[in-house]
């Protein structure tokens, strides 16, 4: 199901937030905290590092997403602002509730649908 998540995000980025693109190797973006999901830029040139997770996403996901954050603000190279998405079908309520203090993180929730076509 993540791996699902994840191939779709890669190339509909902007059903996240208008003018998100995909950063060059911004799959499975390797750091040394660890490979991002998704790297992407947004229209400001940010960089956004997106963390999936099928399922409900607790305390862990949330450090691995700032882990990532933390990391890419450290290299030498990127002088920008670096903020993170952590997408998931729920969120534990210490998550939601320490996002609010982390206004460089943002939550996103999917939901998933179903179509049926009879074939025969």
């Amino acid at each position: 199901m993540e791996r699902d998540v994840h191939d779709y995000l890669a190339s509909h980025l902007a059903e996240l937030e208008p003018g998100l693109t995909l950063h060059e190797d911004g799959v499975e973006y390797q750091t040394d905290a660890g490979r991002i999901d998704l790297l992407a830029i947004d229209t400001d040139q940010q960089l956004v590092a997106i963390e999936i997770k099928a399922g409900k996403a607790g305390d862990r996901a949330l450090g691995q997403l700032l882990g990532y954050v933390g990391c890419l603000s450290c290299q030498e190279t990127i002088k920008r602002q670096i903020r993170g998405i952590l997408v998931a079908a729920g969120f534990d309520n210490r998550v939601v509730y320490a996002c609010k203090s982390l206004p460089n993180v943002k939550l996103m929730k999917y939901t998933l649908s179903f179509t049926f076509g009879e074939i025969t």
